[in-house]
């Protein structure tokens, strides 16, 4: 991944902050981007010189505008833009406020949207995106109808682009995970699950770690998958491969 230019949003942690690590390691140079300043300038000295900080809103065009630009005067075009940032809740549909559901629209499926265009006017040369939606927007789950709704539109609209693009080089990809160990479930939305209840439906019985994850998006990313464009590519330890029918204990 020598000489390869990459663009991480939402990268101060979690699946973006693995996919940061995992690209450095691989010597790329990445601009981990964030609206966290002080964790997104603390986890790019951490990782080394390759690593660069910026800020960056993905739901302002502006931004993208000012980080795409800043990495052209930088000598480092994008090459490889993996979107990441995003956010969930859990809330039945009937208690969901009409500024909660805009919310999850326009920070996951809007900053995804936003993303794809800066990248194909920044990746002249061609180049990869990867967009990460989730097994939520594979499978509709009760009680997380916005988040749903703006991972299955990330799918969409993942698809379109690898159309519209692929006479230009330029391949896009959706990873979907499943459960995976990230600050996201820890919040208070998702007190009351009955985790290992959950965790005991998995066929894999586990839950992911995000440097898996990181790995499907460095695959995507590189010449191995030069070839693929337009699929979804489930981290899910099994889950969205059907249904297992539960046993008699005795």
């Amino acid at each position: 991944m020598r000489e390869v230019n990459v663009l991480v949003t939402g990268a101060s942690g979690g699946i973006g902050g693995a996919t940061a690590e995992l690209f450095a390691s691989k010597g790329a140079t990445v601009y981990i981007t964030d609206i966290d300043d002080a964790a997104g300038e603390r986890r790019a000295h951490e990782l080394g010189p390759t690593v660069h900080y910026r800020r960056l809103d993905v739901t302002a065009e502006s931004d993208w505008q000012a980080v795409t630009s800043d990495m052209d005067r930088a000598g480092h075009p994008v090459r490889v833009l993996v979107n990441s940032a995003g956010a969930a809740m859990k809330a039945p549909l009937t208690q969901t406020t009409l500024q909660q559901f805009r919310g999850m629209i326009d920070l996951n499926l809007v900053g995804t949207f936003l993303g794809l265009r800066a990248a194909a006017a920044a990746m002249v040369n061609g180049g990869a995106v990867i967009n990460i939606s989730s097994l939520r927007g594979v499978l509709a789950t009760a009680g997380l109808g916005a988040y749903g709704a703006s991972k299955f539109g990330v799918r969409a609209l993942s698809k379109v682009a690898a159309l519209e693009l692929a006479d230009r080089g330029i391949r896009v990809n959706t990873v979907c995970p499943g459960s995976i160990d990230t600050e996201i479930t820890a919040s208070s939305d998702f007190a009351a699950d009955d985790v290992e209840a959950y965790v005991q439906s998995i066929p894999m019985k586990r839950r992911g770690s995000p440097m898996e994850v990181a790995k499907a998006i460095l695959f995507l990313a590189g010449d191995d998958s030069s070839y693929v464009t337009g699929i979804d590519l489930l981290v899910d330890g099994g889950t969205a491969a059907g249904v297992r029918t539960p046993e008699k204990q005795t």
